[in-house]
C-alpha cells in the first residue's frame, strides 16, 4: 500500500502531458492503473482545469494593489466648418492627432480591493480541495472497477471448475453404463448438469470483458480487444482494523470536501465585506505624458507636449438602496454557504459510519464464506466415497458439487466485497496518503 501511494506521489511530477496510447504498459496492476488515472481521467483532469481557473481569479483580482500604464493615441479629421474663430473666421487646422501613456494607482477602494482578493484566495483553496476530492473519488472508483475485474476473473475460475468435475462426472456415468453397473438416467442427468453449467462460465467470461472495459474508462483510456489480458493481479484481501471513532476522526480532519466548504464560507465573508464598500469612497493616484498635434498649424509635424498628474476621488453617496441590496444577498450567500458547511459535516459523519458498518459486515461474510468452502470440498469428497461403496446417489455427487460452486461462488464475491469495502471506509475517512493536489494542477 505504501509503495503504490509513493508512486502516485511521484506521478505528480511526471504528469504535466497525457500519455500517448502507444506509452501504456501491456500490464496493468493497480498501482499503474491508479497512475495512470492520475494523468488522464477526466474528472481529475475538469477538477485540475477548474483550480488552474482559481488561481486567474486570484492574480485579477490582485492586479487591483499594482499600478497599470495604459497608452492612447488618436487622429481626427475636422469639417472646416467646425474651425470656429473671432469674428467667424476659421481658426486652426482640421488634421488634429494626439498621443499619450498614463499610469494609474489605487490609493483606497473602500476595502473592497483587500477583501476581493482574500475572498479569490479563499475561492482557490476550495477549488484545490474539490481538486484532491476529485482524486480520490475517481482512485477509489478505479480501485472498484479494478477488483471488478480480478472478480470476474475468479468467477471465471470457479465456473472453470464446476464444469470440470460435471466432466468428471458424466465420465463416471458413462464409464459405469458401459461396464453395465450404471443407469443411463444417471448418464442423463450428468449431461444435463454438465450443459447447465456452461452458461455460467460464458457470463463469466462476457463479465471480465465488460469489467476490463469499464476499469478502462475509469482510467480515462480507451479499450482494445487485448483489455482484459492486459489487467494482471489476485484476488486476495489484507484486513484492517480500524476503530469507528479513529475514521470519525480522520473524516472529521482530513476530507478535502470539508475543507472545500469552510473556504467557500470564509470566501463568501470577504464577499459581504467587499460589497459593502460601495457606500465608501475611492482615491487614487495618476500621472501621465501627453503629446499632441498643435491646433493652430497646419503642419502635422508641429506638435506641443506636457506632462499631467493628480487625485482622483470617487464617493457614490446615494445609490437608491443598490450597496444595501446587494450586502443582503451576499450575507444570504454567507448563511447559505455555512449551512452546506452544517450539511456536508452530518453528511460525512454519516457516510464513515455506513462504510464502516459495510465493512465490518464484509469481513464477517468474508470469514463466514471461507470455512464453508473447506466444508463443501469436505462435501463433495465424502459424496464421491459414499457413491463409489453404493452408500449415496449420483444426486448426492452432484447437490455436492452445486453446494462446492455456489460457496466458491460466494467466498471470490465476499473477497471483492472485503476490498471495495474497506476502500470505500478509507476514502470515506480520508485515510489514504493521497499526492496534494495542487502541484498537479499546477504543472497541467
Amino acid at each position: 500500500m505504501k509503495r503504490a501511494f509513493l508512486l502516485l506521489a511521484a506521478a505528480i511530477a511526471a504528469a504535466s502531458s497525457p500519455v500517448l496510447a502507444a506509452e501504456i504498459p501491456a500490464r496493468l496492476d493497480l498501482e499503474t492503473s491508479l497512475r495512470l488515472a492520475l494523468e488522464h481521467n477526466f474528472a481529475i483532469r475538469q477538477s485540475r482545469a477548474r483550480f488552474v481557473e482559481s488561481e486567474g481569479g486570484v492574480m485579477e483580482l490582485r492586479s487591483g494593489r499594482i499600478p497599470t500604464v495604459s497608452a492612447n493615441a488618436g487622429y481626427t479629421r475636422l469639417d472646416k466648418g467646425l474651425l470656429e474663430g473671432p469674428a467667424g473666421t476659421a481658426v486652426g487646422s482640421p488634421d488634429q492627432w494626439q498621443a499619450g501613456v498614463r499610469a494609474t494607482q489605487n490609493i483606497y477602494a473602500g476595502g473592497a480591493i483587500a477583501s476581493g482578493i482574500r475572498a479569490a484566495e479563499a475561492s482557490r483553496e476550495a477549488a484545490a480541495a474539490d481538486f484532491e476530492a476529485s482524486v480520490q473519488t475517481a482512485l477509489l472508483a478505479v480501485r472498484e472497477r479494478y477488483y471488478a475485474v480480478l472478480l470476474a476473473r475468479e468467477q471465471i475460475e470457479v465456473q472453470t471448475q464446476a464444469v470440470k468435475l460435471l466432466e468428471e462426472e458424466l465420465a463416471t456415468a458413462t464409464a459405469r453404463v458401459e461396464a453395465g453397473s450404471g443407469s443411463p438416467f444417471d448418464r442423463l442427468r450428468a449431461e444435463v448438469a454438465l450443459a447447465n453449467g456452461q452458461p455460467p462460465l460464458i457470463r463469466a467470461r462476457n463479465a471480465l470483458r465488460l469489467s476490463a472495459v469499464e476499469l478502462l474508462r475509469a482510467i480515462g483510456l480507451p479499450a482494445d480487444e487485448s483489455a482484459e489480458a492486459r489487467i494482471v493481479g489476485e484476488l486476495r484481501f489484507t484486513p484492517d482494523e480500524p476503530t469507528l471513532e479513529a475514521v470519525l476522526g480522520s473524516a472529521q480532519a482530513n476530507r478535502p470536501e470539508l475543507r472545500q466548504f469552510e473556504r467557500l464560507v470564509d470566501a463568501s465573508e470577504q464577499v459581504v465585506e467587499s460589497v459593502r464598500a460601495g457606500n465608501r469612497p475611492t482615491v487614487g493616484l495618476f500621472a501621465g505624458y501627453d503629446v499632441q498635434k498643435s491646433q493652430y498649424s497646419d503642419d502635422l509635424d508641429e506638435t506641443v507636449d506636457g506632462w499631467s498628474a493628480g487625485v482622483q476621488a470617487s464617493w457614490n453617496i446615494f445609490d437608491g438602496k443598490a450597496t444595501r441590496g446587494r450586502v443582503a444577498q451576499a450575507k444570504a450567500q454567507l448563511q447559505q454557504a455555512n449551512l452546506r458547511l452544517q450539511e456536508a459535516r452530518l453528511a460525512i459523519a454519516t457516510e464513515v459510519r455506513s462504510a464502516y458498518l459495510g465493512y465490518r459486515e464484509a469481513r464477517e461474510i468474508l470469514v463466514a464464506s471461507q470455512r464453508v468452502v473447506e466444508q463443501a470440498e469436505e462435501s463433495v469428497r465424502l459424496a464421491r466415497s459414499r457413491f463409489d461403496v453404493g452408500a449415496a446417489t449420483q444426486l448426492d455427487v452432484l447437490q455436492a458439487q452445486v453446494a462446492l460452486t455456489e460457496s466458491r461462488t460466494n467466498e471470490a464475491l465476499a473477497l471483492h466485497d472485503a476490498n471495495v469495502a474497506l476502500a470505500r471506509l478509507r476514502r470515506a475517512a480520508a485515510l489514504e496518503p493521497l499526492p496534494t493536489a495542487a502541484t498537479l494542477a499546477r504543472e497541467e
